[in-house]
C-alpha cells in the first residue's frame, strides 16, 4: 500500500494490486470543494475513469503567481481577464510518480495549450483557462507529450502510466462568483 499527500487540500490515498498481468488501483479523494472516488485499470491503455474530475479556481490574491506558468503569448490578458473577475483561471498540480521516469507534458484546455513542462517529484503548480465558459460547469482537458508515471491534480487525481501523444480527461467545477 502507497500512502499519497496531494497539493492544496486534497489528500488521495492509493492501493495497488497486481492482478495477473493488469494493475488495478483504487482511489479516493476528498478536499474542500468535493469528494470522490475513482477505479481504473492499467494494462497499457488509457485509464478508464469513473467520475468527472473537478478543477479548481485560481484564488484572486494567487493570480499573479500562477500566471506565470501561463503561455508568455497569452498570460498577460488571461490574468488580467482572471483580475477583473470576468473570467476565473484554473489550476492543477502535476509531477511524476515516485520511480517513474516523468517526461514532459503540455495541457490543453479549451483553444489553449500551454508551455511544455518537464515533471518532477515535486509538484508544479500550473494555471490554465477553464476548457469551456465559466458558467458551463464542464469541459475537456487534454494532456500531450511523452511521460511515463504523469500525475495531474484534479479531483480525483488524474494517473497516466504511460502517455505517448494525447489524454483527454472530462472535467467539472462549480461556476460561482470567482471573487
Amino acid at each position: 500500500m502507497t500512502l499519497f499527500t496531494l497539493p492544496a487540500s486534497t489528500f488521495a490515498m492509493i492501493i495497488a494490486s497486481s492482478v495477473s498481468k493488469t494493475k488495478t488501483v483504487f482511489c479516493m479523494s476528498t478536499s474542500l470543494e468535493s469528494a470522490g472516488a475513482v477505479l481504473f485499470t492499467l494494462n497499457g491503455g488509457a485509464p478508464f475513469l469513473e467520475k468527472n474530475s473537478t478543477l479548481s479556481l485560481v484564488a484572486p490574491a494567487e493570480i499573479t503567481d500562477a500566471s506565470r506558468t501561463l503561455d508568455p503569448a497569452s498570460s498577460e490578458q488571461l490574468a488580467s481577464r482572471a483580475k477583473e473577475c470576468s473570467v476565473p483561471l484554473a489550476q492543477v498540480a502535476i509531477w511524476k510518480t515516485p520511480g517513474a521516469s516523468g517526461g514532459a507534458i503540455r495541457i490543453r484546455s479549451g483553444g489553449y495549450i500551454s508551455p511544455a513542462f518537464t515533471l518532477t517529484d515535486a509538484p508544479q503548480r500550473v494555471a490554465i483557462p477553464f476548457p469551456a465558459p465559466y458558467a458551463t460547469g464542464r469541459g475537456v482537458i487534454s494532456v500531450e507529450g511523452a511521460a511515463d508515471g504523469a500525475v495531474i491534480s484534479v479531483s480525483p487525481a488524474w494517473h497516466i502510466n504511460s502517455l505517448v501523444g494525447s489524454a483527454s480527461l472530462d472535467v467539472v467545477w462549480t461556476p460561482k462568483d470567482p471573487c
